[in-house]
């Protein structure tokens, strides 16, 4: 599972460099294929975001179902909210960020007033950094979470 969710979170991170390459280079390559793509970005990045939340939720859980009893189990469930407090706040962001890059960038494509393409830009500069953040917390603690769940297991043994 994990190697999944990195997998795919490294997969977003170079669609979305790739797609922030042809809105810069829009002669090039036609206007509808980069909406296409940023639209194909921007659900793949809320999704492998949003399935890396319910990984820590649903690991978190069996934590504190596992060592219940255990006298170390409030430490061992104590570890598994810091590694949500760690990675939670960058995969929202990066989540928020590039939603909101997509939907400034429909304003963009349809010549709304309020809907710059410098604020389209920047969104997406802003989206791509959080992006990387989030990819980082969530590979390290990620190998921490693992490697909590095998000191549960020999504790349960």
């Amino acid at each position: 599972m994990v190697l999944a969710l990195l997998t795919s979170e490294l997969l977003s991170i170079v669609c979305f460099i790739v797609t922030l390459l042809m809105g810069f280079m829009v002669v090039k390559t036609t206007l509808a294929q980069h909406v296409l793509f940023g639209l194909f970005t921007t659900f793949l990045v809320t999704l492998t975001q949003s399935m890396t939340m319910f990984y820590f939720i649903g690991t978190g859980k069996q934590v504190k179902d596992l060592v219940a009893s255990l006298p170390t189990g409030p430490a061992l469930v104590q570890r598994t909210k810091i590694f949500k407090a760690k990675v939670f706040p960058p995969a929202l962001w990066a989540m928020l960020f590039t939603m909101a890059t997509m939907i400034i960038g429909g304003g963009v494509h349809t010549h709304v007033a309020w809907t710059p393409p410098a604020l389209h830009a920047l969104l997406a500069a802003i989206s791509l950094y959080y992006n990387i953040v989030a990819f980082w917390k969530e590979a390290k603690y990620m190998l921490e979470n693992n490697l909590l769940m095998e000191e549960v297991d020999r504790l349960l043994q």
